[in-house]
């Protein structure tokens, strides 16, 4: 508590202990100097009861972010960030699970990464090893197969436009893929609308679990509810709740991916010889030409490609914990920045904020430790040795295959449409992946630019 807040409940203690204790039978009024410091001693005793290990705020203004690739993995293992401060007097579970309340009161949600308890968070963790393991045992040409029936459909009514939202077709083709991979749903009622309104309401009740003026969530969440229900996803409790995984894979997927494809298609420094590359993977998609190169110096696989992506845009920009370090009076929560470690200049060089994929040849042992797009130990995602890299690879494979950059040239819109201004993607331009910014990515087919001219 703050100090306002702490003077407020003082003053709330001795009102009813100075004037309302006395009307108790059998007990004397207190006079006013044994009322206060009765007072003043509950405030001070009750202060660091478990009651006050409550969840912190994202936005205070105080929220501390980390950055030190080393201190970065002490807190992911829900340590301290400073030894001269004390440990952590929370269990590796609660400092995790804390912060991350608030999607449960948003999605109504008990996964591994909301729960404190130490044995349903390893059931978890096994059941998404062996889920990701049976999704892949064939291999992956039949997901390749099902992210081009999406794609090229999707594709073939687009072909009459001459413009249209990146962001959304990666967000449908993604989610689609998510949902048939990972559940039993109803491939009729899985129309691109429901889809749309799906991934736009998941995406409305994360910013809003992050505020502390949020809107009507309990509506918004019905609404999701109602759409995944069509998809044929019921549930009657919260650990059978289908976001509990389609969360974690899709929202930590579809931005990833956009943000390679722009990357690797659209940046005007895009080396050409990266399609050819994309292309055979696509074609064929093994592990094998997931990670063969190209001839020449650069020696660029797709692999790298993606490994480059996820160092640039990692699924989850910051990662909270609450920590009780023993030398402080209350808890507080704080921030892996892992935006901000894998662009660190004395990690990464001066040109750590750019797209470099080549740079992964000469990697040393700093990049490797200060790389964690999937988290850190003992919470590393599963789908990090092999289905995250490769799903992501897929998926962006097809994308490429079929937007070439030659028939489209990508726009970034400022604010919100019709009036809204534009800006030519070039090298310059950063790539925001804030959820939050009132921008989007927007491609305009080259003939019609042509046909304004």
């Amino acid at each position: 508590m703050d100090f306002l807040q702490k003077s407020f409940v003082l003053a709330t203690l001795f009102i009813v202990l100075k004037f309302f204790v006395g009307w108790l039978p059998g007990i004397d009024p207190l006079d006013t100097h044994t009322a206060l410091l009765t007072a003043f001693l509950i405030l001070h005793f009750t202060s660091g009861l478990p009651w006050h290990l409550r969840e912190g705020s994202e936005k205070s203004p105080d929220l501390r972010r980390f950055s030190d690739p080393a201190t970065c993995l002490k807190i992911l293992k829900g340590e301290t960030y400073d030894d001269s401060l004390g440990v952590n007097q929370l269990t590796p579970e609660e400092s995790r699970a804390i912060p991350n309340q608030r999607l449960v009161r948003a999605f109504q949600i008990d996964n591994g990464f909301t729960t404190n308890d130490h044995d349903y968070g390893r059931l978890f963790r096994r059941t998404a090893d062996k889920k990701l393991r049976d999704i892949t045992r064939g291999g992956w040409s039949e997901v390749g197969k099902m992210v081009q029936g999406f794609t090229s459909t999707y594709m073939e009514r687009f072909q009459s436009q001459t413009r249209g939202h990146l962001d959304l077709i990666v967000q449908i083709v993604a989610l689609k893929t998510v949902l048939l991979m990972f559940f039993e749903v109803n491939q009729d009622a899985m129309t691109d609308e429901v889809v749309i309104r799906i991934s736009k309401n998941i995406n409305l009740l994360w910013i809003q679990s992050k505020s502390q003026t949020a809107g009507n969530q309990s509506s918004d969440f019905e609404i999701l509810q109602n759409d995944l229900k069509h998809l044929g996803l019921e549930w009657t409790n919260s650990k059978e709740n289908p976001l509990n995984l389609l969360l974690p894979v899709y929202e930590t997927l579809w931005r990833v991916v956009a943000r390679c494809l722009i990357e690797v298609v659209f940046r005007p420094s895009a080396d050409p010889e990266w399609i050819p590359l994309i292309e055979t993977f696509r074609a064929d998609p093994t592990s094998e030409n997931f990670s063969k190169s190209q001839p020449g110096q650069d020696k660029v696989s797709v692999s790298l490609l993606v490994k480059e992506a996820l160092r640039l845009y990692p699924p989850t920009r910051r990662i909270y914990r609450q920590v009780h370090l023993t030398s402080k009076k209350e808890p507080e929560v704080v921030a892996v920045d892992i935006e901000a470690c894998h662009r660190l200049p004395q990690v990464w060089g001066e040109d750590g904020h750019r797209y470099r994929p080549a740079r992964w040849n000469s990697a040393d042992e700093n990049m490797r430790r200060a790389f964690m797009p999937f988290g850190g130990s003992p919470w590393i995602c599963p789908a990090n040795s092999n289905f995250g890299p490769m799903m992501i690879g897929v998926l962006v494979a097809t994308f490429a295959s079929n937007i070439p950059a030659e028939d489209w040239e990508l726009q970034l819109l400022l604010g919100e449409l019709p009036d809204s201004s534009s800006r030519v993607l070039d090298d310059e331009r950063e790539l925001d992946s804030n959820r939050q910014e009132n921008t989007a990515w927007e491609m305009v087919k080259r003939s019609g630019l042509e046909s304004k001219k």
